[in-house]
């Protein structure tokens, strides 16, 4: 078995029969980042947390820091703050604040959100310098325009966290989110890159991922529900719908990149509970666009009906969108770095769902694909990403099944973690990227795992209150 590997690699037996104090990994964790990835660059000090530090000598370095496997050089924050790469840090230090009674995490994370709104946000587009490309640099002292194209990555964006911190920048930066499509028409093609600072919309001839979609859809009706402004329902209802349109109505497949002549972007898309995922989080936030909850749902079942293969009790890795099998190739859990995403987060958008919808089918397929890691061997130079992803989805089940096997699952995967990611330098200690590594980066998923380590702590101690401010979803 693996987990037999893994405690023989670590030392033991048998799992230890008292539990590690995961809540210190938290906490030491956010306090060495509060002092040592703090912005002390530059003629002007911010609240801002550095995206890349040294651990050796717990220091910021301003360039030359070699990308982790699989990461493009220029998809980056070395010597700079990009805060979509740590919207869920922010998430976990404001629970943080909530379990040990210590304000000064929430306060970092308010103060954090409240600079990066004011000096990261294009005054001509509205556009945040995050997600892929962009970021603040620290030590010039401004946002790295020459990165150019704004673009949002798989995390729902913070948009209720940043509204409290300031609504106006958020309703800028949301409403900047229409410079993205070809046209002033949320029922067109968009591109997922648009020029932060150029306030027109794009050429045609972009890549309108599906994902994208999804998190368009979703902001705009963030956006709608806290303002009652029509225009946003209009937009997320466009958004929400493009690839619906494009669906096969038979299966209710839908292909992952419209325009796009690859022709695996013509296939069925494996990502679908991506969209679904935003949808039904558009949704929740305002209830009475009952469509987006239908869509997403429908879009899920599909995905369950065509791409997992119960003879082999596998998830598929292509299927066309008449549903037919196009290869024997199948989709694993795990990645490494940036590449093509696992399954994990998949399983997880299972988890929430049947936790909302107390359908079984979405508990089962999350049951599945948690199987699925549990009995594939870790790649050499596995993200923390992926492990972060399938200790939370363990936690997940936990929650829905209150089956102790989860639970004894999490915490191998928290186990692995502390023993290939933790590393200790001069006055502290953070998750590096990948095993052996010396660098933390945020962009690799340590607020993740920060996430799945502090929900840990409360599952083993349930004497303790749920943090209020923290649902545990991506």
């Amino acid at each position: 078995m693996q987990w037999q590997a893994w405690i023989l690699a670590l030392g033991a037996a048998a799992a230890p029969a008292a539990p590690p104090d995961y809540l210190n990994y938290v906490i030491t964790f956010a306090d060495t980042l509060l002092a040592k990835g703090a912005d002390e660059f530059g003629p002007r000090r911010t609240a801002l947390w550095a995206g890349v530090i040294d651990t050796r000598t717990m220091t910021v370095p301003e360039s030359d820091v070699p990308p982790p496997r699989g990461v493009r050089p220029d998809d980056r924050a070395v010597g700079g703050s990009n805060l979509y790469h740590d919207a869920v840090t922010l998430r976990v230090f404001r629970a943080l604040s909530e379990v040990t009674g210590r304000p000064k995490y929430r306060d970092a994370a308010q103060a954090y959100m409240r600079d990066f709104l004011e000096l990261a946000q294009s005054p001509r587009t509205g556009l945040l310098a995050w997600g892929e490309h962009l970021y603040y640099d620290l030590f010039r002292d401004r946002v790295a325009a020459e990165r150019r194209h704004h673009e949002l990555l798989e995390w729902t964006p913070p948009w209720p966290e940043l509204w409290e911190a300031n609504p106006d920048a958020v309703a800028r930066a949301i409403a900047g989110l229409r410079y993205h499509f070809y046209e002033d028409n949320p029922r067109a093609l968009f591109n997922r890159h648009a020029d932060w600072d150029n306030a027109s919309h794009q050429k045609p001839g972009g890549q309108p991922w599906i994902k994208h979609s999804g998190l368009y859809a979703y902001s705009f009706l963030f956006l709608y529900s806290r303002t009652g402004d029509e225009r946003w329902l209009h937009w997320g209802r466009g958004a929400g719908e493009l690839y619906w349109n494009h669906r096969n109505p038979a299966t209710n497949l839908t292909l992952g990149c419209i325009g796009d002549p690859r022709p695996t972007s013509s296939q069925a898309s494996s990502q679908a509970p991506e969209l679904a995922y935003w949808l039904f989080k558009a949704w929740e936030t305002y209830p009475r666009e009952a469509g987006f909850r239908e869509r997403a749902i429908a879009l899920v079942k599909a995905y369950n009906k065509y791409f997992y293969d119960a003879r082999r009790g596998a998830i598929r890795a292509s299927v066309a969108l008449d549903g037919k099998p196009l290869s024997e190739a199948v989709n694993g859990p795990w990645n490494i770095a940036y590449g093509q995403p696992g399954i994990l987060p998949n399983g997880r958008i299972e988890a929430y769902l049947g936790r909302a919808t107390k359908d079984p089918e979405f508990i089962e397929m999350a049951k599945q694909i948690h199987r699925i890691a549990k009995e594939t061997p870790l790649p050499e130079g596995v993200s923390i990403e992926g492990i972060a992803f399938a200790l939370n989805l363990a936690l997940d089940l936990y929650d829905l099944t209150k089956e102790r096997r989860f639970l004894d699952d999490a915490r191998h995967y928290a186990e692995y973690a502390a023993a290939h990611f933790w590393k200790k330098g001069p006055g502290g200690a953070l998750f590096v990227r990948q095993a052996g590594d010396v660098y933390y980066e945020a962009k690799t998923g340590a607020g993740d795992l920060l996430a799945g380590l502090l929900r840990l702590h409360l599952r083993l101690n349930p004497k303790l209150p749920e943090p209020k401010t923290y649902d545990w979803s991506f």
